[in-house]
């Protein structure tokens, strides 16, 4: 049996999922273009030459405070590797630490504890500045609407801090395009009602997409006009997790150079006429509620990537189980759908058979998001033998280690 190694259960390093596969598969392991992790100069070097903005020493000169917003959980944004250089700059400018807040951006994903700042930020980090969750529902300040009509709630700590700087991974997203830049402001520090509009326009089909400039984007930039954000820092994300590539400065252009870069580097050589898809979840497969994000690659590939009767494995490590998403993933929030009922489903699912596999979720938890045609596969074993039974035991498969894959 050929041995194929995969990432598996982000912040749970070093961990792999080994898949052990029959010979008799023609298997192909489609992985993307880039895949090298730069070393710690690259990254002080895109910090003190910033695109299209001053060096955070400069901007940081006769602040009283300052704000700085990163990722949550669900990203593997290594912020530990970039903060040094942040507070090395503000300290440049007279900022004691006693004078930061790290506001954690969460939207609303579940609160990060101790031990999930620590794997973030690194312990020193946390032992000396003072570290918030955003709430999406309390500590908001109202600044009217958008263009678009989005009601603008914004967390006041951030909005009320001298110097805004964020650090988020730009990885391909079907609502923004692409995370990080002004998405660390909405939805990171946006309040119940800013999300709701926000995700609701994109479902409508207002102006959404992967991979390139969107409708949603420009209501997200046109808000972080609004309430401030003075320099960003954006991450491309290896398929382990890792710095790829990284841009600074002005959250609009140091974003179009990232977006650039993720293109190429996300991008993806696929096999045609596959009989089965594995799409692995990772980096977003700490739980369940991030399992949609499996079809976003559905929706770049070729058509013929996969069989009309072909089948789509999902795979997520799911450790913390079903997850928490207090706008989309919560009986009775807001916007909460079966993705049976979402629009994806119907556009590039169509009667394929989906399964899902994962060691650590119960039938109540996937068919809570999921429709009760998706099957459930806690050991490997049986998954194959459930495939062997659909598609005999010659079958053409494709695998795809990430879920931040473009093709």
């Amino acid at each position: 049996m050929p041995s194929i190694k995969i990432p598996w259960a982000a912040w749970r390093a070093p961990e792999t999922l080994e898949l052990k596969l029959p010979d008799s598969w023609d298997i192909s392991v489609c992985r993307m273009n880039g895949n090298s992790e730069i070393n710690n100069e690259k990254i002080k070097e895109s910090i003190l030459n910033p695109i299209g903005t001053e060096r955070i020493s400069e901007l940081a000169k006769g602040k009283e405070n300052v704000v700085i917003v990163v990722d949550d959980m669900t990203r593997t944004t290594p912020i530990y590797k970039i903060m040094p250089y942040i507070l090395s700059e503000l300290e440049e400018a007279n900022i004691d630490r006693s004078k930061i807040t790290i506001l954690l951006a969460i939207g609303a994903h579940k609160p990060m504890n101790r031990h999930d700042c620590i794997l973030k930020l690194g312990k020193d980090v946390v032992d000396t500045i003072n570290i918030e969750n955003h709430h999406p529902y309390e500590n908001l300040v109202e600044l009217g609407e958008s263009k678009m009509g989005t009601p603008i709630h914004i967390n006041k700590t951030y909005y009320e801090a001298d110097l805004k700087i964020s650090i988020g991974g730009v990885i391909p997203h079907p609502l923004a395009g692409f995370g990080g830049g002004a998405k660390i402001v909405l939805p990171g520090v946006s309040g119940i009602k800013t999300l709701e509009a926000n995700h609701s326009a994109a479902m409508r089909g207002i102006g959404a997409g992967i991979g390139r400039m969107t409708k949603v984007r420009e209501d997200i930039e046109e808000i972080a006009d609004k309430v401030g954000l003075d320099f960003s820092v954006n991450v491309i994300l290896t398929e382990e997790g890792n710095i790829g590539a990284i841009t600074s400065g002005h959250f609009r252009d140091a974003h179009r150079r990232a977006m650039e870069i993720g293109k190429e580097f996300y991008n993806t050589e696929v096999t045609l006429d596959n009989d089965v898809a594995f799409f692995n979840l990772y980096p977003e497969d700490s739980e369940l509620s991030q399992a949609i994000k499996g079809f976003n690659f559905l929706m770049t590939a070729p058509s013929k990537m996969l069989k009309r009767k072909g089948t789509i494995v999902l795979m997520s490590s799911s450790y913390e189980g079903r997850g928490y998403h207090s706008l989309t993933g919560q009986t009775g929030s807001r916007i909460y759908t079966n993705i049976g009922d979402n629009v994806v489903w119907r556009a590039f699912v169509k009667r394929r058979d989906v399964l899902l596999f994962s060691p650590n979720i119960s039938k109540y938890d996937l068919y809570h998001f999921f429709p009760k045609s998706v099957k459930l596969f806690g050991k490997l074993d049986t998954l194959v033998q459930e495939l062997e039974k659909m598609h005999g035991n010659e079958l053409r498969a494709a695998i795809f280690p990430c879920s931040i894959q473009l093709a």
